[in-house]
């Protein structure tokens, strides 16, 4: 429509066709300012790779030197938080926010999807419980890599359907398009594999006659090994974790699992193994429930949260429509038969949720930390302490480097720069030659690094501990450091 048509038009209908166009998105605005409502603004509770791509946009943005290049390449959310370096620089809030927005867009975009297969009461169903489930409240929290992924997948569908729609025949935005949200998926983490893989296939498949075809053939494989290249594959990434451990998450975000929890857990992967083999013809019809399914396949050799808030996404978009085909059966005998026991578990399971919820944000109000968050809160006291010290007595401070097994995160909290831990020396003396020039070192899971440790025990008054918890261990090096 042209802007002269565009005038033409009464404003009512123009009103009026705005609101039914953006429907979705505005029911979406109640949830996004309660969560809003509950985001933590301290700087703890954040994810390492979260917290690097932030260091890294914050450091172009403000034009400041920074250490955080020397922590590898961060994956492709720093270019998505690179306007935050320029408007809010160091302010945390602002990222959260931006990861609450991509949540949004992403639930909405799977609303849509499952909409579109004729499954709108599933799509209801299934959009609510991920909203509310504490694992998505605790992702936008953390900056987790989930939301953007999951993102990339609701996305595949519609960015597939515009492609088809693109009537020139060159290379237009459309398919750069869908080779950034490769780039994207597959920097994030292994699952994100799913999406360039389903993306080849539907491509491969098509005739040689198809216009675009070869570019997509060369671009994709190019695309993925040239991203796993830069980042040296997934930098932080713990192998063959525990999957129960992160589908527990789903129901209990932070707090610590319960037997019941981890019976929950049992179940709920055995239900989304259900559907995987039940439903894997009906998802895989899609780009987006292909790349969904895959990448739950995929991603489970580092099944963390990320993986896991994938996995309630298949469980939901793929089970819900199954659950209510088989309740289809009982039409006809009356709502409470029909549909009484579909209402009742969604009621347990918001409850459930919910006050989880409630648990969690008291959590942060009381600043109650995790074990880790503890140590850096302990580091972040001296550090502040010792600014004070400093400011009173009139001449500049030292620049403080520290050295911890979390770099981007400590950075982030005390405001100064952190470097990864060094590799384990020969002996105590050369371990603290390695250490000239650094003057703190926070040590975490001491079991993990057991050399590193008996070279710092060893090492006798030439070192001090600050603080000592369940979670490691603060350091601060008297000979090699700077004068203090």
């Amino acid at each position: 429509m042209s802007l002269k048509a565009l005038f033409r038009v009464p404003f009512k209908a123009q009103l009026r066709a705005f609101f039914v166009g953006s429907r979705g998105a505005l029911w979406l605005l109640p949830w996004a300012i309660l969560v809003w409502m509950t985001l933590r603004a301290d700087p703890f509770g954040l994810t390492e790779e979260g917290a690097k791509a932030l260091l890294l946009a914050w450091s172009i943005g403000d034009q400041v030197a920074s250490g955080v290049l020397t922590l590898g390449a961060p994956d492709t959310r720093a270019i998505l938080f690179l306007p935050l370096g320029f408007i809010w620089p160091g302010q945390v809030i602002a990222a959260k926010i931006l990861t609450l927005f991509v949540m949004g867009a992403a639930a909405l975009a799977l609303y849509r999807w499952c909409c579109q297969r004729d499954e709108a009461e599933a799509a209801l169903l299934a959009t609510g419980l991920l909203l509310i489930a504490p694992l998505t409240v605790e992702g936008i929290n953390s900056l987790s890599a989930g939301p953007f992924l999951l993102a990339v997948c609701a996305l595949a569908s519609w960015l597939d359907r515009k492609l088809t729609n693109e009537r020139v025949s060159v290379l237009g935005g459309w398919f750069f398009a869908q080779i950034m949200a490769c780039v994207v998926a597959v920097s994030l983490h292994p699952a994100g594999l799913a999406y360039p893989v389903v993306l080849f296939s539907t491509w491969w498949k098509k005739t040689p006659e198809m216009r675009n075809r070869e570019y997509f053939l060369i671009a994709i494989p190019v695309t993925v090994v040239f991203v796993l290249a830069m980042r040296l594959g997934w930098s932080g990434m713990h192998w063959g974790q525990n999957p129960a451990a992160s589908v527990a998450a789903i129901f209990n975000g932070r707090v610590a699992p319960t037997r019941l929890d981890w019976f929950v857990a049992l179940a709920l992967g055995l239900l989304t193994l259900a559907v995987i083999v039940h439903e894997y013809l009906r998802l895989w019809t899609t780009m987006t429930g292909a790349t969904l399914l895959l990448s739950v396949c995929l991603g489970v050799v580092a099944a963390d949260r990320t993986w896991a808030l994938l996995m309630f996404a298949l469980l939901l978009y793929g089970g819900l429509p199954w659950l209510l085909r088989a309740l289809a059966r009982l039409a006809g005998r009356g709502m409470l038969i029909e549909r009484g026991g579909l209402w009742l578990l969604f009621l347990l399971a918001c409850t459930a949720f919910m006050q989880v919820n409630k648990i969690e944000y008291y959590a942060g109000q009381l600043r109650r930390l995790s074990v880790q968050d503890q140590l850096i809160s302990d580091f972040v006291e001296v550090v502040s302490n010792l600014r004070v010290t400093d400011t009173s007595g009139g001449h500049p401070m030292a620049p403080i480097l520290v050295a911890s097994s979390w770099p981007a995160r400590t950075s982030i909290a005390c405001k100064c720069d952190g470097l990864p831990l060094p590799p384990a020396a020969k002996d105590p003396d050369s371990q603290l030659a390695m250490m000239r020039g650094v003057s703190y070192l926070i040590l975490g899971d001491v079991a993990l690094n057991g050399a590193l440790a008996s070279n710092f025990a060893q090492a006798g008054s030439r070192i001090e501990v600050l603080s000592r918890q369940p979670g490691g261990i603060v350091l601060r090096f008297k000979a090699t450091g700077t004068a203090l």
